[in-house]
């Protein structure tokens, strides 16, 4: 699971809107004052703060700062789909259209058809995935609640080292 902290700005249902701030690595770089990336940073800049839609199973209200989570597995079906599709698609319609019509036009017609059925596909996979939870960020906590973890309790091996 990916977790970020955020701030609930609204809820509406199970959902609620949550506004998070993008961080850069610039704070902690022993360069930084040699850098020009980081020079370009220190002006403020609300255009790095996200807004997004969650799930909201813990009722958080407005204004509570809280820990989102985000599934592994969801964000690397996503990547792949949203970069891999309109790549293999253009390298293979191109592929078919030069063994047809063994031309370079061919191929290049071929390859502008294959990255407009990608992204073709790509519109339904995003319109399908918005209705799905399972690639929603969720609410998992509020920020300074502790979170217990219950394997210590059931792995011996973990108990041991306590006595």
């Amino acid at each position: 699971m990916i977790e970020e902290t955020a701030v609930i700005l609204e809820c509406a249902g199970e959902y609620a809107q949550v506004q998070t701030e993008r961080l850069s690595a610039c704070g902690s770089c022993s360069s930084r004052s040699a850098c020009e990336t980081a020079s370009l940073k220190e002006e403020p800049d609300k255009a790095l703060d996200v807004v997004l839609q969650v799930l909201n199973p813990i009722n958080a209200q407005p204004g509570e700062r809280v820990v989102i989570g985000f599934e592994e597995e969801a964000l690397t079906k996503a990547s792949m789909a949203f970069y891999a599709v309109p790549l293999v698609t253009f390298i293979l319609f191109a592929l078919v259209g030069q063994w047809l019509a063994s031309s370079e036009g061919a191929a290049a017609l071929g390859g502008v058809f294959g990255l407009a059925a990608g992204l073709l596909w790509l519109r339904y996979f995003a319109v399908k995935t918005s209705q799905d939870k399972h690639y929603t960020a969720v609410v998992l906590r509020r920020v300074g609640e502790v979170r217990v973890d219950l394997e210590c309790a059931i792995n011996p091996d973990v108990s041991r080292l306590n006595n």
